[in-house]
C-alpha cells in the first residue's frame, strides 16, 4: 500500500514538471559561471552559458537593450572590455532566488561590482533577473535584466 502511494505521488510529480534532480543548483551554477566569465572579461566562456542563435538571447541593462547574443557581444561586451581605462575587479552575483517549472527557470539575484573607469575606482550594487531554458546542452540563459 505505501509503495503504491509513493509510486502514484512520484508519477504525479514527474509528469507535472516538478524535477527530482538539482535543477536549482544547476541553474545557479550556470549563472555563477556566466558572471565569473564576465568578471574575467572572457567573452568565449560567457557565450557558453547563453542561447546564441539569432535573437534567442536578450539583455536589458538600465536603459540599454541588446537583442541577440552577437549584438550584445559585438556592440557591448567586446568594446567595453577593450576600452582603455576600463577594468573589472569584482563582478559577483549572489542572493539567488530560483524557481524552476519544467524546462524554464526564473532567477532573481543581487549584483556587486567593483571596477575602474578612466582611472577612477567605482563600486556599485544592482539587481538582476534571468530567464533560463533547459536545452540538450543543459541550462542556458535566454534573457537577462540588470539594473
Amino acid at each position: 500500500m505505501i509503495k503504491s502511494v509513493f509510486m502514484g505521488v512520484s508519477a504525479t510529480l514527474l509528469f507535472s514538471g516538478v524535477a527530482f534532480g538539482d535543477d536549482q543548483g544547476d541553474v545557479e551554477a550556470v549563472l555563477e559561471a556566466y558572471s565569473a566569465a564576465l568578471e574575467l572579461e572572457d567573452v568565449v566562456a560567457a557565450e557558453a552559458r547563453v542561447r546564441t542563435d539569432g535573437e534567442d538571447f536578450t539583455i536589458f541593462e538600465g536603459a540599454g537593450r541588446n537583442i541577440g547574443w552577437s549584438d550584445y557581444r559585438d556592440h557591448h561586451l567586446v568594446p567595453e572590455f577593450a576600452a582603455e581605462g576600463f577594468a573589472i575587479h569584482e563582478y559577483d552575483w549572489r542572493d539567488y532566488r530560483i524557481d524552476v517549472s519544467g524546462d524554464m527557470a526564473l532567477a532573481t539575484f543581487s549584483i556587486h561590482m567593483e571596477y575602474t573607469v578612466h582611472g577612477e575606482d567605482r563600486e556599485r550594487d544592482a539587481n538582476g533577473t534571468a530567464v533560463l531554458l533547459r536545452t540538450a546542452d543543459g541550462w542556458l540563459i535566454r534573457h537577462l535584466h540588470t539594473s
